[in-house]
């Protein structure tokens, strides 16, 4: 990518975060990197190219985080746990491009919406195979591995929403806390009683 490329990126998933994507517009995006609005079709045919390549970049850089955490290890509840608190800890300096994904991708249509939809599923493919190998190692009981991928996604996800820094909580005792709470729930570990 050009340096002007990245700057226009960078300014649109900063505003496309603060305002929403229906709310920013290719003027403010313009105004942000100090470049004509014009400039920008020489990069991007439309706003929709713009939020689609934002999404393309962050769920593309999670695949990446998510198979580095697993590489080289094989136990099975080894991986799950550390691709878990490897993606928790990745949404801490990537918390606006989750945002964006989750909340703006309904406003991509044809063939981005498709694109968009099979990277998802690529994430979610990745924690039902990380469930499935647990399963058939004996770690787990049985347990509905769509549901379960759905869930733990669910709550990784909406950490975006919530978590702030700066009000004491470290990611990594987020981290810690969401990985206990998916492989023992909010009950103390038998351990701990």
């Amino acid at each position: 990518m050009t340096a002007r490329l990245d700057e226009i990126i960078e300014a649109a998933t900063d505003l496309f975060y603060e305002k929403g994507f229906e709310k920013a517009s290719l003027r403010d995006i313009a105004l942000t990197v100090g470049i004509t609005q014009a400039a920008i079709y020489y990069h991007f045919k439309n706003k929709e190219q713009i939020l689609y390549t934002i999404i393309e970049i962050y769920a593309d850089e999670i695949l990446s985080v998510l198979n580095s955490s697993i590489s080289g290890k094989t136990d099975p509840l080894e991986k799950l746990q550390n691709a878990v608190s490897q993606h928790i800890i990745y949404m801490e300096t990537r918390g606006k491009g989750a945002k964006i994904m989750i909340e703006d991708k309904k406003f991509l249509s044809g063939e981005f919406n498709r694109l968009v939809r099979a990277k998802e599923k690529g994430v979610y493919t990745f924690y039902k195979k990380c469930l499935a190998e647990l399963r058939k190692s004996g770690k787990i009981e049985t347990c509905d591995l769509t549901a379960t991928a759905f869930s733990i996604l669910g709550m990784i996800n909406w950490i975006y929403h919530w978590y702030r820094p700066e009000k004491g909580l470290s990611v990594k005792q987020v981290s810690e806390d969401i990985v206990r709470m998916i492989f023992h729930g909010i009950l103390p570990c038998p351990a701990e009683e």
